[in-house]
C-alpha cells in the first residue's frame, strides 16, 4: 500500500519533470467530478481487497524476498525499479502536440527519459534558441518545490537525463542534477 501511494505521488512529479515545451497548449479534457452516489458505487469493496491481497501474495516470491533482504535500509534501488516499472505501464504518453514520452529507464541513481519529437522541422530543433528554451523548461520543472518533485530528486540523486529523438536520431540530450536547483 505504501509502495503504491509513493508511486502514485511520484508519477505526477515524473511527468512534471518531463520538460515539454512551455509554448504547448494543455489539451486535457475537463471532466465533471463524480457525485457522492457515483463515488459510492466505485468505492473499493471486499472483492477489491481480495484482489489486492492476491497481488501481494503473488509478488512475494522467494526471489523477490531475497532481493528485498539484500537491500540496505537506505538503498533506493527497489523503489527506483518500481517507479520505472510503473511509469513504463503508462507509456507512451503524449506530452503535447509535438512531444511523446516513449520510454524511461534508470541506471544507478539516474533517471532517463526518452522523448520523441514530431511535427517540428529540424531547423527548429537544431536551433540553439529551441535548445535553450528546452533547458529552461526542464530546470523549472525539475527544480520545482513541489514535494513530489523533491522526493523524485532524492530518489534519483544523480539526476535525470532528458533525451529527445527525431527521425530515430538523438537530437538533444541534457542532464539535470539536484545541484542546479539553488
Amino acid at each position: 500500500m505504501i509502495k503504491q501511494a509513493t508511486l502514485a505521488a511520484l508519477f505526477p512529479a515524473i511527468l512534471l519533470a518531463g520538460g515539454c515545451d512551455d509554448a504547448s497548449k494543455d489539451k486535457a479534457d475537463t471532466a465533471e467530478a463524480p457525485t457522492t452516489a457515483q463515488a459510492g458505487k466505485t468505492a473499493p469493496g471486499a472483492n477489491d481487497l481480495d484482489k489486492r491481497l492476491a497481488e501481494i501474495r503473488s509478488q512475494s516470491t522467494s526471489a523477490k524476498i531475497e532481493e528485498f533482504n539484500q537491500l540496505k535500509d537506505n538503498d533506493p534501488k527497489l523503489l527506483q525499479k518500481s517507479v520505472v516499472a510503473e511509469v513504463k505501464k503508462q507509456l507512451p504518453l503524449l506530452i503535447d502536440d509535438a512531444t511523446m514520452m516513449e520510454d524511461v529507464s534508470a541506471e544507478g541513481n539516474t533517471f532517463t527519459y526518452k522523448f520523441v519529437i514530431k511535427g517540428l522541422p529540424a531547423s527548429i530543433t537544431q536551433n540553439e534558441e529551441w535548445r535553450s528554451n528546452m533547458q529552461k523548461v526542464i530546470i523549472t520543472n525539475y527544480c520545482s518545490n513541489d514535494n513530489r518533485v523533491k522526493v523524485f530528486r532524492s530518489l534519483f540523486p544523480d539526476g535525470a537525463v532528458y533525451n529527445y529523438y527525431q527521425d530515430n536520431k538523438l537530437i538533444y540530450s541534457w542532464k539535470a542534477q539536484p545541484a542546479i536547483c539553488k
